[in-house]
């Protein structure tokens, strides 16, 4: 059979748990020690308070270890465990009057004994761990598309991608979606400059101003200066044509 358990909350975590639930009944920590790895203690006026952390149930050696540990002393011991008890453990711990407890996940605690049960409080305290950073990252005021359109409430949050237009958070300084700067460094330098002037541009035909066109060449005429025509030879190339009229 296989003992082995994982633990429902880090030792940490179940010290915060317990010392929370005694402040809850009345009966704060006014001294706290470590006795051994993975123990703490919590003690007050009349109460020793034990809290166990291992990987395997809590079994009657631990109750044993805490009586002789406090043998002599008129007080209630309470034991606290984040993997429960064994069925030796609860029997041991209801015949010496000892509270024992266990925690879930979400900080609450469970009685195992008689003596753990009479000191549940008529008024439940709330699980130490019942809000936990998830639930609070899911909360209804936060966006719940960081790639849909930007909202006027969202719009300190969220920026859109000067070259694709893709939203993000203003803290991401690349885009997921193209890569490109969307740091504010990058978006001052993306913004729109003023337009420079455009060259000017020749006047068209319907305008009444003059074609441009290319020189033409191995033509027989062209036109001169004041736009008259001209012969060149195509064997000399002269231009020395006398140009005649038939009658």
């Amino acid at each position: 059979m296989d003992r082995y358990r994982t633990p429902t909350v880090s030792l940490a975590e179940a010290y915060h748990v317990a010392q929370r639930w005694l402040t809850f009944l009345g009966a704060v920590p006014e001294q706290i020690t470590e006795p051994a790895d993975g123990i703490i203690e919590l003690r007050s006026a009349g109460l020793v308070t034990r809290i166990k952390f291992d990987r395997t149930a809590v079994a009657p050696s631990a109750i044993l270890a805490m009586l002789k540990a406090t043998d002599g002393e008129a007080v209630r011991r309470l034991l606290f465990s984040v993997t429960g008890f064994t069925d030796g453990a609860k029997s041991l711990g209801e015949s010496r009057g000892f509270g024992l407890f266990d925690i879930d996940a979400i900080g609450d605690v469970h009685p195992h004994t008689s003596y753990a049960r009479s000191l549940v409080p008529s008024e439940p305290l709330e699980p130490a761990f019942l809000h936990s950073p998830i639930a609070e990252a899911d909360a209804p005021d936060t966006p719940k598309n960081p790639f849909g359109p930007v909202d006027a409430e969202s719009a300190g949050e969220w920026v859109d991608c000067p070259r694709c237009g893709v939203t993000q958070h203003h803290s991401v300084e690349v885009c997921v979606s193209c890569g490109a700067d969307v740091s504010a460094r990058g978006r001052v330098a993306a913004a729109p400059q003023a337009a420079a002037p455009a060259p000017p541009r020749a006047p068209s035909p319907v305008q009444g101003g003059p074609l441009l066109s290319p020189p033409a060449t191995g033509t027989a005429a062209s036109r001169g200066p004041a736009g008259a025509p001209r012969l060149r030879c195509r064997t000399c190339g002269s231009h020395d044509i006398e140009l005649q009229h038939g009658g």
